[in-house]
């Protein structure tokens, strides 16, 4: 059968149209003008509408909230009536077990500090909220709570220090404090060099001068053990054998040709004819404070200032030499007349009484002392019918050969005292506990003071070792003074 006669021919559609040409996307330059930035449209000719117009609707208004908290229509609520919440339909579960327990326990009463861990916080006890009492907290916006007396108004600097610049420094610390002036004194203007080799100790208790050096009782770097040592300006440190005599206890020497004079600590006096080979225990009656050795004569100042002369050898037949009261202090002066000590005699009271000048066998020549407290333990120099000894409030008291008698304060407290020449200069080391240095001051025959050297403690040795000098000898012979201490021994030149 044909099949046009069945199925009839169906016309083709006509195909559809082109579609049109896609346009090029807009380059940079050919976008449209970006609005303003203040939100406003122009009109045509460029110009923003008046903000005084009405809008299309007559409402004229400025309001521009959004509607968010009017109220809800419920009818415009989408919700779903066969949803519910979390823990409705539990009637559909009736044969799962839940449990006798519920789901959370919230209890009363529960201490925050149960689930710390920590030891030593839960059981602390800090104090806080104790019997209900309301800790009362200063916090310091009205001032102190209680008067500080240690506050003066005088001590704060004053309120305009700082309108003609930044506050000097000076302002804010203690007077002397890392201060240009140590002691309250200027330097010099020639300080004294320090010269000499390096010697390497780490603490002296005593120096003498020597025919070559001094000899000083000290700790060497490195070595436990203390010594009796010959040093000089070369950096020679011989050891001494010292044999009888502990090294550690010496607190004075004495040194004249190659007798060597010491007194340990305890007050016994052994003396050393050999240059300090071997010592000799003297042995008397009376305890020694101090010891000289003038003119081929022994001298003991004892501790109850009693002044006691023998021979340099043995045996040591001691007797008392006359003096006009119990001695503080001594010195040798090695006058015109020969050496001699020269004893600073005190009364009952301890003040200066007198100057005496003894002699072994002859009364003594007393001569007045001035009016200034001396400092306790005493110190005294002579020389050349010069007179210093150091003052109880610092500095020092000196007479001159005539007899006159003048003071010259400053600040920290004179441990030695040198006459380094005939016209009367004085070499004081006074130890400042601000900084713990020592500062050598020279007093010259004007009495002008300054200060003209500084030393300080290298280390601490055993807790006692500081920068304090406990002992000044001064070397005519090489032109240097000689201080020991905690720093170990150090050399100064003098002219």
């Amino acid at each position: 059968m044909p099949t046009d006669t069945i199925f009839p021919a169906v016309p083709t559609p006509p195909p559809p149209p082109a579609a049109p040409p896609a346009s090029p996307p807009p380059r940079d330059d050919e976008l449209d003008d970006l609005p303003p930035l203040d939100g406003e449209s122009p009109d045509e000719e460029g110009h923003a509408p008046e903000l005084d117009e009405e809008p299309a609707g007559g409402d004229a208004s400025l309001d521009d909230a959004t509607g968010e908290d009017d109220p809800v229509d419920p009818a415009e609520l989408d919700i779903d009536d066969g949803e519910g919440g979390w823990l409705e339909g539990t009637d559909d579960a009736e044969d799962l077990d839940m449990g006798e327990t519920p789901l959370v326990e919230l209890e009363a009463e529960r201490d925050p500090m149960d689930d710390v861990e920590e030891p030593g916080v839960g059981d602390e006890d800090f104090g806080i909220g104790q019997d209900g009492e309301r800790a009362e907290l200063d916090s310091g916006e009205e001032g102190p709570a209680a008067e500080d007396e240690a506050l003066r108004e005088e001590d704060l600097p004053a309120l305009d220090a700082d309108e003609e610049g930044e506050v000097e420094d000076a302002d804010l610390m203690d007077p002397g404090f890392a201060s240009d002036e140590p002691l309250g004194l200027p330097w010099a203007a020639e300080p004294c060099a320090r010269v000499g080799a390096p010697v390497g100790l780490a603490a002296a208790t005593a120096v003498a001068c020597a025919t070559r050096g001094v000899i000083v009782a000290g700790r060497v770097e490195g070595v436990d053990a203390p010594a009796l040592l010959r040093v000089d300006l070369e950096g020679t440190c011989e050891r001494l054998a010292a044999d009888g005599l502990d090294a550690a206890r010496v607190r004075s020497i004495a040194v004249e040709g190659r007798v060597v004079a010491v007194v340990v600590e305890g007050g016994r006096v052994s003396v050393s004819r050999d240059g300090g080979a071997t010592f000799d225990a003297v042995t008397a009656r009376w305890t020694a404070a101090d010891v000289a050795l003038a003119g081929g004569a022994l001298f003991v100042l004892a501790s109850d200032g009693a002044l006691l002369a023998a021979g340099a050898e043995p045996p040591y037949a001691f007797a008392r030499c006359a003096t006009t009261g119990a001695a503080a202090a001594m010195a040798i002066d090695a006058a015109a007349s020969g050496p001699a000590p020269v004893l600073l005699v005190v009364d009952a009271a301890g003040k200066p009484a007198s100057l005496d000048r003894a002699r072994r066998g002859a009364p003594a020549e007393s001569g007045a002392v001035g009016d200034v407290d001396a400092r306790v333990p005493a110190v005294v120099a002579a020389r050349a019918g010069h007179v210093a000894y150091a003052a109880r409030r610092g500095g020092v008291a000196r007479r001159d050969p005539a007899g006159a008698w003048s003071a010259h304060g400053w600040d920290g407290q004179v441990t030695a005292l040198a006459f380094v020449d005939d016209d009367g200069t004085l070499l004081a080391a006074t130890y400042s506990d601000v900084d713990d240095t020592t500062a050598l001051v020279r007093l010259d025959a004007q009495g002008h003071a300054a200060v003209v050297a500084r030393v300080g403690a290298a280390r601490v040795v055993d807790g006692d070792s500081d920068g304090r000098a406990l002992a000044m000898a001064c070397d005519d012979a090489h032109g240097v003074v000689w201080i020991a201490g905690g720093f170990g021994v150090a050399a100064f030149a003098t002219r």
